[in-house]
């Protein structure tokens, strides 16, 4: 029985981690030196703080210049449990914390309702660089960098 219980734990732990790596993925962009963190589901508080720890770690290790934060994939009640103040706040932290670093962090593919609320809740977003998907940001990056996308 003892066995049994040993092995189940050890499984929870690595359906935990396999939660946790799938929470934040962080792509690679073709633009180098810029990531893209598509974000999805319900946005707990604990949930955010692994987002920006692994946004954070994977910046310093690849030595990004700039991070491309989708929110296509959040919805109002994806942000119920910790609020739209929550989630304010942790996104300034994150933002904080990656112009620290000298990251420009770009947010794309806010929902109108998401957007309304923003407004309506007097959040500051004046010193955010927001676009309306990851396909404008993309473009706003590669001419910042003076880069051309070519057909070929």
């Amino acid at each position: 029985m003892s066995n049994e219980i040993e092995r189940l734990k050890a499984k929870i732990k690595e359906y935990e981690l396999l939660i946790e790596e799938l929470s934040a993925p962080i792509i690679p962009s073709i633009v180098s030196d810029t990531m893209l963190v598509p974000l999805m589901g319900t946005l707990t508080e604990q949930r955010f703080q692994l987002i920006q720890s692994k946004i954070l770690e994977t910046v310093a290790a690849d030595n990004a210049d700039t991070v491309l934060i989708d929110f296509t994939g959040i919805h109002l009640k994806d942000i119920d449990r910790i609020g739209l103040s929550g989630v304010s706040q942790q996104i300034s932290q994150l933002k904080k914390a990656l112009d620290i670093m000298g990251v420009e962090t770009i947010f794309v593919g806010f929902s109108p309702e998401f957007v309304r609320v923003i407004v309506t809740a007097g959040v500051d977003v004046r010193n955010f660089s927001m676009q309306a998907t990851f396909r404008t940001a993309l473009q706003y990056i590669m001419n910042k960098k003076g880069l051309d996308l070519v057909k070929g």
